[in-house]
C-alpha cells in the first residue's frame, strides 16, 4: 500500500448551531488526483480549508506526511499548495513582488526565490505579466497568479478549490 501523503481522521466542523461537515474519514495517496463532490454547502470548501490549516476543526484531525495540522501547522502546512476559492491576491503589488512575498511566506531559499518566480511564471503563462500591478490583470490572469502561488514552493500535495472560477475554456485546458 503506498504512504498516505493526507489522512482525515473523524473530522468534524460546526458553524454555531449547524455542522458543516461530521465525522469525514479518508486518506490520500501520493501521485493521485482527487476531487470532493457534492451540493453547494455540502462542506467542501471547508474541509478543504481545514485541510490545509485555515480553519480548526471542532473535532477530529489531518495529518500531512504524519504531521498533525493541529500540533505542528507550520510544518503540516510546509508540504501542502492551496490555492482557495477567492485567491489571497495583494491587489497593490506586482506579480513578481507577490509571488517573491509568497515564496518567502513558503520557506522558499532566499538564493532560489527569484529561479522560483521565473519558473511558475512560466507555467502559469503569466511571465509576460511580471510588472504588472495584480489589480490590472483580468480575473482569468489573477486565478493564474493564485494557482501559481500554490506551487511556488513545489509543494508535495495541491489543494485547489474551484480552480477554473474566472478562466476561458482555453485557459482551463
Amino acid at each position: 500500500m503506498e504512504e498516505s501523503i493526507v489522512k482525515i481522521e473523524n473530522l468534524s466542523h460546526r458553524y454555531t448551531i449547524q455542522w458543516a461537515i461530521r465525522d469525514i474519514n479518508f486518506e490520500i495517496t501520493r501521485n493521485g488526483i482527487y476531487g470532493l463532490l457534492g451540493s453547494n454547502g455540502a462542506g467542501k470548501s471547508t474541509t478543504m480549508n481545514i485541510m490545509c490549516g485555515v480553519l480548526r476543526p471542532t473535532e477530529g484531525d489531518v495529518y500531512i506526511k504524519g504531521v498533525s495540522i493541529r500540533e505542528n501547522p507550520v510544518e503540516a502546512k510546509r508540504h501542502i499548495g492551496f490555492l482557495p476559492q477567492t485567491p489571497p491576491l495583494h491587489p497593490d503589488l506586482t506579480v513578481t513582488e507577490y509571488l517573491e512575498y509568497c515564496a518567502g511566506l513558503r520557506h522558499v531559499p532566499d538564493s532560489e526565490i527569484s529561479t522560483a518566480v521565473k519558473a511558475v511564471m512560466g507555467k502559469c503563462g503569466i511571465s509576460h505579466f511580471s510588472k504588472r500591478l495584480i489589480r490590472n490583470l483580468s480575473g482569468g490572469y489573477q486565478q493564474r497568479v493564485g494557482i501559481a502561488q500554490a506551487i511556488i514552493h513545489n509543494p508535495e500535495f495541491v489543494v485547489l478549490d474551484e480552480p477554473t472560477n474566472g478562466l476561458d475554456p482555453n485557459q482551463i485546458v
